[in-house]
């Protein structure tokens, strides 16, 4: 059986694949911190309004967040799995 040289490249593949279909997100974070800051800058009293809405989002986004990759663990997981067994079928 021959070696493959590109179970390496695949791997990278798949993770460059799925951090970069998150790009939007980073995007937005930035311009929200614009937004913040310049509503700082503008109207500094109520600036402490919004930032405290603000921060309920972004608390309840990264709830929302974790309960996404937790079904990404669990799926990788059974993936995982699924590969060993495949792994130990072709040696045994």
């Amino acid at each position: 059986m021959e070696k493959s040289n590109f179970f390496v490249i695949n791997v990278v593949d798949n993770y460059v694949k799925e951090v970069s279909g998150n790009w939007w997100l980073v995007f937005l974070n930035g311009l929200v911190a614009i937004a913040l800051g310049l509503s700082f800058i503008a109207w500094p009293e109520e600036a402490l309004k919004i930032f405290a809405y603000f921060v309920g989002i972004i608390i309840i986004l990264f709830g929302l967040q974790y309960i996404r990759l937790s079904f990404k663990v669990k799926g990788i997981k059974n993936k995982y799995e699924r590969v060993k067994e495949n792994i130990k079928s072709k040696f045994e």
